[in-house]
């Protein structure tokens, strides 16, 4: 199963700041069934974010181990107004939240680094902000699960 999935992005999310961001995609993971805990999630996401959330190109990743998933997942959402992670970053437009199981060794990092590879290429960050639906975005990233 990939860590990608139509039913984890939200291409309008509507949002003011970050604990809004992670709380929406939070309950995107919960509604899909690869987690259970909102709360435990939007703890265990902002927890991490105190050490800094890494941002690429108005791309942020927030990213956790936390008990309130049971299988690892990326929920995905974009916003018209931006989103503050980090204010020496400015906001954000495109989230990726990285979620893995407490007991996960470190595959949220595979997840990040693969990740943060592809955002370097411009054409792919292009496709980021522009993919027209959910099912469209969720197969393109499932397509680099394995880098």
């Amino acid at each position: 199963m990939s860590v990608f999935s139509a039913e984890l992005v939200d291409l309008e999310l509507e949002v003011s700041d970050k604990v809004q961001a992670v709380t929406r995609l939070a309950e995107l993971v919960v509604k899909s069934g690869r987690g259970t805990d909102v709360s435990a999630i939007v703890s265990d996401v902002l927890a991490r974010d105190e050490i800094g959330t890494p941002q690429v190109e108005g791309v942020a990743i927030p990213h956790a181990r936390t008990s309130g998933v049971h299988t690892a997942c990326v929920a995905v959402g974009r916003t018209a107004t931006g989103v503050v992670f980090d204010p020496e970053e400015g906001p954000a437009d495109t989230i990726f939240m990285i979620l893995v199981p407490d007991s996960a060794a470190d595959e949220h990092i595979v997840i990040l680094s693969g990740l943060a590879r592809r955002l370097m290429d411009p054409d792919f960050t292009a496709f980021l902000r522009n993919a027209a639906t959910a099912e469209e975005l969720a197969h393109v990233l499932g397509q680099g699960d394995n880098n």
